[in-house]
Parts: structure tokens; C-alpha cells; sequence
């Protein structure tokens, strides 16, 4: 087996999506046109080949954390951070899944120093079963079982969720408003109106529009690829009032962003587009619909079951173990801070 570091998959895009495929829980995350274009730091996709064919591999990128002699490479999962990435994992096709274990774990802990930091993992997943003396952080990703199909999945929601969605449809579509499916080549426009929309209803509280830069090539790169499914709700007057966008991968349609207005003649809309994503997945051959990472409390509506992710934290070399304890040194720090303060909060109100 021969293991080769690249910054992109060239000739071998095709085989790593068929990889991707076929894992036991495909990752949108992991398809090829994420891993060409997500990343913020340097690419590293560890590629494992028998007699020139791909049989797994992991995409990583690298950056730089702190200064002068004392800075250090921190390798972490192609796209972590403010884009959020989940069920992350390596990929190993049948039969080689230990050899691409084995041969994956030796280039992260191969010589020199570093930061090794892997967030999003999927707790099943091989990165997460070797490396689970690592674990820093644990979160959980709802998900929604479709299997049953749209119709007796939205039946089966709580009273106040189908409520929503009956009532609003009828009273947005009374209005003159239409859903419609956004197509690659409308792609800029309707990116466009997803950031107008997300940014009026979060504005300095999103964690996501930070990276907007990013998502828009990711974005646009799977529309081109089938990859990415977007659902638009739209007022009389020809603007996007409500949008969802969705990952695909595997037959699981993933929901990553949304936006919708704050007008009060529009509320609900919201609900009426998820409830149609789910029904266009379902006629797709969609048998789940993941929520991804939090437990945010809309999310228990919608949900039929939860994943859990972990987040993984270690050194390498001289270096990056003093640089790991420091962090580890001073999350101790703050989560003793961050107590006392909630103590004194409850006996000093």
C-alpha cells in the first residue's frame, strides 16, 4: 500500500466518492466536491493506493497556532471550524479498512510536532474508536428517520409541528407565495438571498456567515454536483422569503443552513419549506434527514433519533504535547472560572 499526501484528489475523485458512498454512514462532508473546496487551512488529503487504485484516505488541512520558534502545525478536519463539518471519519474501502487505519494514524502521529485536533468525528466511526483516549468534546446530531416516507413521518410530529406547517402552507400559498427548487445555474442569486435572509435573522449572533466566502464556492460546487439541494419559498412580489439548504449524500439529505424573514405575514415559513425538503427527499429515495451537530430545542420536533460526535486533542513530539497541555491547562482553568461564577450566581443572586 503506498500512501502519497496531496492537496487535491486529481485523477481520483471519481474512486473517492465511490468510497464515500459506500461507508457505513456517507458524510456530504467527505464528498469530493467539500474536500476541493472547504478548506481554510492548508489541504492535506492522505491518499492510500494498492497498484495505483485508491482504497481510502483522509482529507485534513494544516495551520499555523502560536508565534515565532514557540508556533506549531495543527493538523484538523478538511473544513472544521466555523463551517461546522460532521460524521466525519477516514474512508477505507472493503477489505482495506485497517491497513488505511493503520496507515492513516501513522501519518498523524508520524515525526516532527504537531497539534492534532479533530472535531466533528462520528462516534463509530475508526478515527474516533483508535483515538478515543483523546476525547476533549462530545455533541450530539439529531436525525430524522424517512423511511416510513414523508407522509407518515409528518403525521407522527407533534400537534403543534403539523399545525404549523398545515396552517401556514394554506396561508402562504393563499397569499400568492410558491416553493420552488433552486437550480445550479441560479446558483449566485440564490446564495445571494440566503445570506440576506440568514444575516436578518441572526445578524451578529450567526457563527456561519464569518465563513460565508467559503460556503458560497462549497455551495455552488455542489449544485454543480447534485451534492447540494436548496428549496425556496417565494412571495408574491418575486423575493425569497424562506430558503433551506441541504447536503445529500447516501440517501440521507443533511440540513446545514437556512433563512427565512421576520415579517409577521410570513411566520411559518420556516416549517413550510422543511416540510417540503422533506417531502422532495423522500420522492428522491431519501431515507433520513439529519439535523447535524446541537440539541437546540426545534430540533426534538423534527428528530426521530441522535448521533453522537466527539472532538479529539493530542500532541506530537516535544512541541505539540507542552502546546496540548497548555490548552488543556487552561480549559481546566476556565471551566473552574466559569463554575465558581455559576455558584455564586445561585447563593449571591
Amino acid at each position: 500500500m503506498r500512501v502519497d499526501v496531496v492537496e487535491t484528489l486529481g485523477g481520483h475523485r471519481d474512486a473517492w466518492d465511490r468510497i464515500v458512498a459506500d461507508q457505513a454512514l456517507p458524510s456530504p462532508f467527505l464528498a469530493s466536491w467539500w474536500v476541493e473546496h472547504a478548506a481554510g487551512g492548508r489541504p492535506h488529503l492522505v491518499l492510500c493506493t494498492v497498484d495505483g487504485r485508491l482504497v481510502g484516505g483522509a482529507a485534513f488541512e494544516i495551520d499555523r497556532v502560536g508565534r515565532g520558534r514557540l508556533g506549531v502545525d495543527r493538523v484538523r478536519m478538511l473544513g472544521q471550524g466555523e463551517l461546522a463539518p460532521d460524521h466525519l471519519d477516514l474512508v477505507a474501502a472493503e477489505g482495506h479498512e485497517s491497513a488505511v487505519t493503520e496507515r492513516v494514524l501513522g501519518w498523524l502521529r508520524g515525526p516532527g510536532s504537531r497539534v492534532v485536533d479533530l472535531d466533528g468525528l462520528a462516534l463509530g466511526g475508526r478515527l474516533a474508536g483508535q483515538l478515543a483516549d483523546a476525547v476533549i468534546d462530545r455533541s450530539v446530531a439529531p436525525y430524522a428517520d424517512l423511511t416510513a416516507g414523508a407522509e407518515a413521518y409528518l403525521a407522527a410530529r407533534p400537534g403543534k409541528v403539523r399545525s404549523t406547517v398545515s396552517r401556514s402552507r394554506k396561508r402562504l400559498e393563499k397569499a400568492g407565495c410558491t416553493l420552488r427548487e433552486v437550480t445550479a445555474d441560479r446558483a449566485t442569486e440564490a446564495l445571494a438571498d440566503l445570506a440576506r435572509l440568514h444575516d436578518g435573522r441572526w445578524g451578529d449572533d450567526s457563527g456561519f456567515l464569518g465563513a460565508w466566502n467559503t460556503f458560497a464556492t462549497v455551495a455552488a460546487a455542489g449544485l454543480a454536483a447534485g451534492g447540494v439541494r436548496a428549496v425556496e419559498l417565494v412571495g408574491p412580489d418575486g423575493a425569497v422569503a424562506a430558503t433551506e439548504w441541504d447536503l445529500v449524500a447516501g440517501g440521507r439529505w443533511c440540513f446545514y443552513q437556512a433563512g427565512r424573514s421576520t415579517d409577521h405575514e410570513l411566520r411559518g415559513s420556516g416549517s413550510v419549506v422543511k416540510a417540503e425538503v422533506i417531502g422532495r427527499a423522500t420522492a428522491d429515495g431519501a431515507i433520513e434527514y439529519d439535523l447535524l451537530r446541537g440539541d437546540e430545542p426545534y430540533k426534538a420536533d423534527w428528530a426521530t433519533g441522535r448521533r453522537e460526535l466527539v472532538r479529539v486533542r493530542f500532541g506530537v513530539g516535544a512541541l505539540g504535547r507542552s502546546t496540548v497541555a497548555a490548552a488543556d491547562a487552561w480549559r481546566g482553568l476556565r471551566t473552574r472560572i466559569d463554575a465558581r461564577r455559576a455558584d455564586r450566581a445561585v447563593t449571591d443572586p
